[in-house]
């Protein structure tokens, strides 16, 4: 029901999410699935494309200390993805088309800040993917992830292609962190994301040629707390010659909702070849 204060329910006053509690996405080559599990608001987002024999994906978990967390996810999904799929079109390559929508999707989740916004404004994680016929290339800032998994279940070349850009996820990198930040080695605090109160803009990149058939997937924190580890992941994803790209996002949501759903969960699954 439209109220005085845009945005907002007329009856109760609280303010409308934009995103839905549940959205199924499939192109059949390309799939994803974001669910809000046993969280309140969905502030996970989700966007897909595909441009001749390429697919693309980008996955945003909202920050869930900052404020409207869910604006800034679906802001930089949706212009993280609409840049991708322009500079292919372009002719750029797939490296350069990651960096492009890294800073267009960085750009739009700034700009849904406001004056009264504080010290908390809308941020979010952001991992992004373009699956070409010989390779694939995934970028991120934040700790959503991708992993790669080979065929039919095989362990042998399942791999976490990201770095989470959290405090942990540094150290054991190796990486430099924060001042003080070593004190605490557990810790999941961010040190990248996007928002008004970061200048963070450029994904870190990885590209690589598969030699054989396997599916990227693409997913938040509210799967990977529950199936981080890549050989877990590859032995419950069927290869590119079992189950459709959705059947797979939508068996990994369940399977996270399940498992305790302490967040929102958002997984896209990108076969390697890409389908014709």
């Amino acid at each position: 029901m439209p109220s005085g204060n845009p945005g907002h329910c007329a009856r109760c006053g609280q303010r409308w999410n934009v995103g839905r509690d549940r959205a199924d996405l499939d192109l059949g080559t390309v799939a994803a699935v974001t669910d809000r599990a046993r969280r309140r608001r969905n502030e996970d987002a989700i966007a897909v494309g595909r441009l001749g024999r390429a697919t693309v994906a980008v996955v945003c978990d909202g920050v869930s200390t900052s404020l409207r967390a869910d604006i800034a996810a679906h802001a930089a999904a949706e212009n993280g993805l609409a840049a991708m799929l322009s500079a292919l079109a372009g002719g750029l390559g797939a490296a350069e088309t990651m960096v492009t929508g890294g800073r267009a999707a960085a750009a739009a989740a700034r700009a849904t800040a406001t004056a009264d916004d504080g010290q908390v404004p809308p941020s979010c994680t952001y991992v992004a993917a373009v699956v070409t016929v010989g390779s694939v290339t995934v970028g991120w800032i934040g700790d959503s992830r991708a992993y790669w998994l080979g065929p039919d279940g095989s362990v042998e070349d399942a791999a976490l292609l990201t770095i989470d850009d959290s405090v942990v996820g540094q150290i054991q990198a190796g990486r430099p962190v924060p001042p003080g930040a070593e004190q605490d080695p557990t810790s999941r605090a961010l040190v990248r994301w996007l928002g008004a109160d970061s200048k963070d803009a450029e994904p870190q990149v990885v590209t690589f040629q598969p030699t054989r058939p396997g599916r990227l997937v693409l997913c938040s924190d509210g799967l990977s707390h529950y199936l981080g580890d890549p050989k877990a992941l590859a032995v419950r994803v069927p290869g590119p010659g079992g189950a459709a790209p959705i059947a797979v996002a939508r068996d990994l949501t369940r399977f996270a909702v399940e498992s305790g759903g302490h967040d929102n969960v958002a997984v896209a699954v990108l076969p390697f070849p890409p389908i014709a």
